[in-house]
């Protein structure tokens, strides 16, 4: 994680906010910077792969399996667009278990606790030999019109399915081609100066 602000650009920044003749002045990472980086990387998407993350798999020990080297997490962060590593990051089984519970009070609790209920406006169509598949479309509907829908077509959404499918959707990402990382890592570096 320490290299992931390596490449920012420094700036004095004023960390009372006061407008004294004698401003209190810090060093700080301009972190306003990352959308002009985010913008540079994301525009040549040829060199981007999917990946899926395994469990337990961190973001640095991806780096050093895929790149060679703990220096690229910093890439890993932004090409997908990851600001706090911890909360969106999938996080593992245990850590998620213990998400829950503080969040739940309890497995038990957040299994049984409905999350909101939800309606199939499209059902997902399968993969065909000439087009991919096309998820469904569901929208999260009241309890009424829930309840005004035919059987097939809704859905009781419980807490831990509702927060399991918001941690597994983070497993997928993005990676910078291996290739690319170290001329994308001299890039940014001419960026910043």
């Amino acid at each position: 994680m320490s290299e992931f602000f390596a490449n920012y650009p420094r700036i004095a920044y004023d960390i009372t906010g006061s407008n004294s003749t004698v401003p209190d002045y810090t060093v700080a990472v301009n972190l306003m910077i990352r959308s002009k980086l985010r913008d540079a990387v994301e525009n040549d998407v040829t060199v981007y792969y999917p990946y899926v993350v395994p469990e337990g798999m961190r973001p640095d020990v991806l780096s050093f399996q895929y790149y060679g080297a703990t220096t690229y997490t910093w890439a890993i962060y932004l090409v997908n667009n990851i600001i706090d590593p911890y909360w969106e990051w999938p996080l593992n089984y245990k850590d998620f278990r213990e998400y829950v519970i503080n969040k739940y009070g309890s497995i038990e609790t957040a299994q049984a606790q409905i999350h909101h209920y939800e309606y199939t406006a499209r059902a997902r169509a399968e993969k065909t030999g000439t087009s991919d598949p096309v998820p469904a479309y569901k929208l999260e509907i009241d309890y009424q019109t829930y309840t005004e829908t035919a059987i097939d077509e809704r859905a009781i959404i419980y807490s831990y399915g509702y927060e399991q499918d918001l941690n597994e959707a983070k497993r997928e990402i993005q990676l910078i081609d291996v290739a690319y990382i170290a001329g994308i890592q001299e890039e940014t570096r001419r960026l910043f100066r």
